[in-house]
């Protein structure tokens, strides 16, 4: 019987035992799926641009966009190679008129963001808000003046090239 006994206990031992490893198991299983999913989770949040970097790419091409030499005839080839969507639609008709514009004018404008914020993103596009200042150089035709703008501008990201697809002037 005491044999009988021992046998009995060993028995119910193995199968305690068994249940704490059970456990164990699940318990390791369960933390690595969460170390999994918090990895997977920093790469996929980390990989897209970064609010700042949207803010930059609108500072850049409104910077472009407001400054303008008559002895630079690719000028407006730069703009809609940094533009997308509508704001490319819409300039590319007034390309060839804007170059025109510039050249017959003989003016010298220098395009400076004082300021640029973001107000949202969606997807691969944010909205920046922008307030520029545009000092127009001297010249036999006009005086030299400042002027200041606001705008409101989306900045898409296309595989990694930030481009203009809307601007609007603010009054």
């Amino acid at each position: 019987m005491l044999a009988a006994e021992r046998r009995a206990r060993a028995e119910l031992d193995a199968l305690r035992g068994g249940a704490v490893d059970r456990r164990r198991r699940i318990l390791v299983v369960v933390a690595a799926v969460a170390a999994i999913s918090g990895v997977l989770a920093a790469v996929v949040t980390g990989r897209g641009p970064s609010d700042d970097d949207f803010v930059r790419a609108a500072a850049a091409r409104v910077t472009v966009l407001l400054s303008a030499t008559p002895d630079q005839p690719d000028r407006a080839t730069r703009i809609l190679a940094g533009a997308t969507g509508e704001f490319h639609d819409e300039f590319a008709q007034s390309a060839d008129a804007y170059t025109t514009f510039v050249r017959a004018a003989g003016t010298t404008s220098d395009g400076r963001v004082q300021g640029a914020g973001l107000t949202g993103r969606r997807g691969p596009e944010a909205e920046v808000l922008v307030f520029a200042t545009v000092d127009l150089v001297a010249s036999p035709q006009a005086a030299a003046r400042s002027t200041d703008f606001r705008l409101r501008v989306v900045v898409a990201d296309e595989a990694g090239v930030f481009k203009l697809a809307k601007v609007q002037y603010l009054p």
